[in-house]
């Protein structure tokens, strides 16, 4: 009798270590299955698929900025429209860059660049507070304003289909301004920069209207409100694409930038609300 109950034991153990070790088998088995599959479709996306997308454009935009410094613990406010107040031109025409990666189906980068300078000289027609200084009227100046934005960042793709592409960011946009004026009456020479990192999300997409037309854009939005801080970017840019050859494509597109920052600067309160709105020409060149 023991050795029929041993022997049941043997069987039982054997049993169960067999179905584990087969259960384990087949685990490994779709793992494996499922890391092969991945691999297939990567091959199949880098052997069909387009993966690098590069984008000039030139904008003819409309620009407009004010300045303003919180002044006596907020009891007053001085307010500079440069374009108004300091003749900075209000219409240029300036070039802007994008670049997508896809390196899988699913992730990719995206990076997006643009920088414009402007200056001028106006005799002022009345008194101008900018910062601690103040302008006299009459006084001939050189107000200045510069600008460089990069941002960079993940792409993650939402919709996969041959005449579609809709994907998310998460950037980090890394902007610098630069701006004051300048004046040989007093050795005047009053100015402001700001240059921080500012995350990002937003939308980009493309579709296919017929087999040499494109429409595609992206919307990017970000705020953040601090103590001591304010930050907000919004920014949008929408083509009609006409592709020629697999390769290239012409654009005609419209493009908007805003933003708008607010932190302390030598002491006062400082803001700075900037924009600009316009069409544009553009070349695509996807591979």
């Amino acid at each position: 009798m023991r050795r029929f109950y041993f022997l049941s034991f043997l069987f039982v153990l054997g049993f169960s270590f067999s179905t584990s070790f087969g259960q384990q088998s087949e685990a490994k088995s779709d793992l494996q299955n499922k890391k092969q599959l991945r691999y297939q479709k990567r091959q199949e996306f880098r052997k069909n698929s387009e993966q690098f997308f590069f984008k000039i454009n030139t904008i003819n935009a409309k620009l407009d900025t004010e300045v303003s410094f919180d002044l006596a613990d907020d009891l007053l406010t001085a307010t500079l429209g440069l374009e108004n107040n300091l003749g900075l031109p209000g219409r240029r025409t300036f070039f802007t860059a994008s670049f997508v990666h896809r390196f899988t189906p699913t992730s990719g980068m995206y990076v997006n660049y643009y920088g414009i300078n402007r200056s001028e000289t106006r005799v002022t027609n009345k008194d101008l507070i900018f910062g601690k200084d103040t302008i006299p009227k009459g006084t001939a100046t050189q107000a200045f304003f510069n600008t460089q934005v990069i941002s960079a960042g993940y792409l993650f793709t939402l919709v996969k289909d041959p005449d579609a592409f809709l994907g998310v960011y998460f950037n980090i946009y890394l902007m610098g301004l630069y701006t004051g004026v300048k004046s040989d009456i007093g050795d005047l020479e009053a100015k402001i920069s700001y240059a921080v990192p500012l995350p990002n999300f937003g939308f980009v997409a493309m579709f296919k209207l017929n087999n040499w037309l494109f429409l595609d854009g992206n919307i990017g939005f970000f705020s953040l409100d601090l103590e001591d801080f304010e930050g907000t970017i919004y920014d949008f840019s929408t083509r009609l694409v006409f592709k020629p050859t697999n390769w290239l494509g012409l654009s005609i597109n419209y493009q908007k930038f805003d933003i708008r920052v607010k932190w302390p600067y030598d002491g006062i309160l400082t803001t700075v609300d900037y924009n600009f709105r316009g069409p544009g020409l553009g070349v695509i060149i996807s591979f």
